[in-house]
């Protein structure tokens, strides 16, 4: 007992520090000044829209991008069919004459090998890259080019943010997007952002023509280039006035197959670019990847711990109050019983504690997401759903992700 609770208030201390250390950050950073392109400045950028089997989604993602306040003559757009074996290409093909440029690969390659072919036909600059099922804010390729007026901006990456929440699993993810907004822009602040989200993406052609494009075998593309930037010491930038809307998986299954390919590519490509650890790294690599690897182990640690101790001593309790001829299963009595064990484990737990301070910061960083992108879906619903199951989740991701690194278990797509 006494090493859980030392592991329990060392992630209480370790959450407190790094809260107040990612607080005073962003406030900091709020003074620092940008350098941006002006309207006259503004570069020509490529849209790469990857596409599989995307008949449903693809023209709205095309639509949005269309929509776009970007000069139309600076924006060169081009989808590449990667094999699919719907109406996708055809789909896409009905924009044609409106100046898109459409790819088809016989051979469904992959994601990374799209992109890549995307890249080698690109007239722009820069290059955007977006999922076919993302829709975009009119502004948002706008505002993240001008970042790219400081050359050692190599990527700039948008306010990632969920669209037809309606099942309980998206309503989590909903509220999880928006609080990564304001830790995504604090980890721009340290230059430590090591993910690029493939669903909008925004990096510099040059880097590519110098360190190589999308690595093909790669089950997350996005994270591995993300690293590989912070590698060679270039800048991740973030906008948090340019959203993106992405529609999230919308049952468990669905949602355990992305974040175990998620995780399980971000335990391989972190331990490739291990060297990222470490002072040379800055506040990256001293702070920011330590403390979100320790987090990551507390929280999968307390979350196994938890489950067990409280399945454990509810059995137990129910054997005892049986035992003496207490009807639990009463409805009024086993109301009464209930509400007292759990008036007194918020009570006792320093935890609970913990949990009060995380939704205290949970508000604060839905303010910002919600000042940022205007109005969100459905809150007051989302955040009480949101903070019943997410630890649970992310513990089961977690779980299973480590199982099928260690044991070397094929992690896909699919």
């Amino acid at each position: 007992m006494e090493f859980i609770t030392i592991v329990i208030y060392t992630s209480i201390y370790i959450g407190l520090v790094a809260t107040a250390f990612y607080i005073l950050t962003f406030i900091a950073d709020i003074k620092r000044e940008r350098e941006f392109f002006t309207e006259d400045e503004l570069p020509k950028v490529s849209v790469i829209i990857p596409a599989y089997n995307e008949e449903k989604t693809i023209q709205l993602t095309i639509d949005s991008i269309l929509k776009s306040d970007y000069p139309k003559d600076k924006l060169d757009i081009l989808i590449v069919d990667d094999g699919s074996s719907d109406k996708t290409y055809e789909r896409a093909s009905e924009y044609e004459n409106k100046g898109i440029r459409i790819f088809k690969q016989e051979v469904n390659g992959g994601k990374g090998k799209a992109l890549n072919k995307g890249i080698k036909e690109s007239r722009g600059d820069f290059i955007f890259t977006m999922d076919a099922d993302t829709i975009v804010d009119k502004k948002s390729l706008k505002t993240m080019t001008r970042y790219f007026k400081n050359p050692e901006v190599m990527s700039v990456t948008p306010a990632m943010v969920t669209r037809e929440a309606k099942t309980i699993m998206q309503r989590i993810q909903s509220v999880e997007y928006l609080t990564g907004l304001f830790l995504r822009k604090t980890f721009a602040a340290l230059n430590a952002i090591h993910i690029t989200p493939g669903a909008f993406s925004a990096y510099r052609k040059s880097f590519f023509e110098k360190h190589g494009g999308y690595d093909e075998d790669n089950i997350t593309e996005d994270l591995e280039v993300a690293l590989r930037i912070q590698y060679h010491k270039y800048t991740i930038e973030n906008a948090p006035e340019a959203p993106a809307y992405t529609i999230p998986p919308a049952d468990f299954n669905s949602l355990l197959k992305q974040r175990r390919r998620w995780y399980a590519g971000l335990i391989k490509n972190t331990w490739n670019y291990k060297k990222l650890f470490g002072k040379e790294y800055g506040d990256m690599g001293m702070f920011v990847l330590p403390i979100a690897w320790i987090g990551i182990f507390f929280a999968v640690f307390l979350t196994i711990y938890y489950t067990i101790e409280i399945t454990h001593n509810l059995i137990l309790e129910i054997l005892f109050y049986n035992s003496i001829n207490f009807d639990v299963f009463n409805q009024i009595e086993f109301n009464v019983y209930l509400f007292e064990r759990i008036f007194f484990q918020v009570f006792t737990t320093p935890a609970i504690w913990f949990i009060l301070i995380f939704l205290i910061m949970i508000f604060f960083y839905l303010r910002y997401a919600t000042k940022k992108i205007g109005k969100t879906e459905s809150l007051y619903l989302n955040v009480p759903i949101f903070m019943a199951l997410f630890a649970i989740l992310f513990g089961i991701w977690w779980v299973v992700s480590v199982f099928y690194v260690v044991f070397n278990r094929e992690v896909s797509w699919k």
